[in-house]
């Protein structure tokens, strides 16, 4: 669908990212504190979906030339495919309902 949609626009699409990639990445480039390692757990709830990944960021020196590099670990990622903000909201919708119909009944 991606790939059609970049074809009918007239784009080349030379790799597609995985959202929760997409956002690691950005974050360690936006990161503050470079100096020390740190994981973070990235997640993300849509409609129909829900995406982790655990990220981790640390530097990296290159000897003999002593040039340090940041270095971004992809170290998991897991979906769960029947997991969404859909689900939640009936989830919701239910103990709500519940807790009516409980006022009504006295």
């Amino acid at each position: 669908m991606i790939l059609d949609a970049a074809d009918i626009a007239g784009l080349s699409v030379l790799q597609l990212v995985h959202e929760n990639t997409a956002a690691a990445t950005m974050f360690g480039i936006d990161r503050m504190d470079k100096d020390k390692p740190v994981t973070v757990l990235f997640y993300n709830m849509g409609g129909m979906d829900t995406e982790v990944s655990i990220v981790r960021y640390s530097t990296v020196t290159e000897m003999p030339a002593n040039k340090t590099y940041e270095q971004v670990e992809i170290l998991a990622e897991a979906w769960d495919a029947d997991l969404g903000g859909a689900d939640l909201d009936r989830i919701l919708m239910d103990m709500l309902a519940e807790r009516f119909n409980a006022l009504k009944e006295r």
